[in-house]
């Protein structure tokens, strides 16, 4: 079956509408390649409501789920607009966009989840070879989200030095890879299914992710420590407001305005709610008996040293690797959004998903013209 033939047998069984639509309302189709209850559905769910009422009714959204396209067909699904937008994890592709890599193969600078949405948004849009590279795949990208920061979470205590040494941890990508050998323990490769099994048979001895994975995946049954604030690092290469760039065209001036600003808050309710399943996860965890812990002074001097350390490794990567021209510069550069972006959103104080659109809004997307962007 093909993916246009898989889209018309889906609309009427698998997909879910967000909302009621009037008869004379445009449907933007949205495929989003991970079970229902994510975090990018929440963003999504927010999305729908905000667009609905910024344009009046006119657009309304229809979600289609993983049986249509999974994460690793959606880039060709909205390339060749089997669908309208959909979510995409921008890691998995960096022979179709390397530029987009920079900023990614950087996870280790993220502490900040909503610092880290930004300053990935912020880049992506003001950076004119991220934008080319999107559009030559018939794509209009429009922010990131971010997941929350990485912490670890084991079988035994890794708060020190001495308690990371030779322990097994499963490693979401490249950077903690080189992040756990540079403390002296091992990183491995696994999938998100393949994490609980590990953990549960002795395999590993623990997990660099978000905490939230404590319940996603089960790993609060066998964890018995979690380190919060070690190794960090986030995953904000998560994009879900990307458009086919045909659909965007056929767009009223004023429907780009409002898909634009009702695509900040879909980003900051996505990272929003990755943060807040963070807390509760770590509330959940101490309930059942978990240790919530936080490294060591030595550990987390250690850590920082390493991370810094490895801006060379990333230096090499960006430029032999991803074949990218003046990566030094671009890698400054995030560094300083990074920067700025802390300062926007500090950790000091709480954050509702529509004050952290309104910065994404003030500081990004008032300044993408909706008369020429992405046409």
């Amino acid at each position: 079956m093909t993916l246009k033939k898989a889209l018309l047998a889906c609309t009427a069984a698998a997909t879910v509408a967000l909302t009621a639509l009037p008869a004379s309302a445009e449907t933007v189709r949205i495929v989003i390649g991970v079970g229902e209850g994510s975090a990018v559905h929440y963003g999504v769910e927010a999305f729908t409501k905000d667009l609905a009422t910024r344009t009046n009714g006119e657009l309304g959204v229809r979600v289609f789920p993983s049986s249509l396209l999974d994460l690793r067909q959606t880039f060709g699904g909205i390339r060749d607009r089997v669908v309208d937008g959909g979510y995409m994890v921008l890691n998995l592709f960096p022979g179709e966009l390397p530029e987009a890599q920079l900023p990614i193969e950087l996870a280790m600078l993220g502490r900040n989840s909503y610092a880290m949405a930004g300053a990935m948004s912020e880049y992506i849009l003001t950076c004119e070879p991220c934008v080319q590279e999107r559009f030559a795949a018939n794509m209009v990208p429009l922010g990131n989200a971010s997941t929350g920061t990485y912490g670890i979470l084991g079988t035994s205590p890794m708060t020190t030095p001495e308690e990371l040494q030779g322990k097994k941890l499963r490693a979401a990508g490249g950077a903690w890879s080189r992040w756990a050998a540079a403390m002296g323990a091992v990183g491995v490769s696994l999938s998100g299914n393949e994490i609980f099994e590990a953990v549960s048979q002795g395999t590993i001895d623990g997990a660099m992710n978000a905490p939230s994975e404590l319940t996603s995946i089960r790993l609060i049954d066998v964890a018995k420590n979690v380190t919060t604030d070690m190794p960090g690092g986030t995953v904000h290469g998560l994009d879900l407001m990307s458009v086919n760039r045909d659909f965007w065209r056929g767009l009223t001036d004023a429907q780009r305005r409002a898909y634009m600003d009702a695509a900040a808050l879909a980003n900051a309710a996505t990272t929003w709610k990755f943060a807040a399943d963070v807390a509760s996860n770590l509330k959940k965890a101490e309930e059942a008996g978990i240790a919530v812990s936080k490294a060591s002074p030595e550990a987390k001097a250690k850590s920082d040293a390493a991370i810094e350390a490895d801006l060379a490794n990333i230096l090499q990567i960006t430029t032999e690797t991803h074949k990218i021209k003046d990566a030094e510069a671009k890698i400054a550069r995030f560094r300083e959004l990074v920067t700025k972006w802390e300062g926007l959103l500090p950790l000091d104080r709480e954050w509702s998903p529509e004050e952290i659109a309104e910065v994404y809004r003030t500081e990004i997307f008032s300044k993408l013209d909706e008369k020429t962007y992405g046409l």
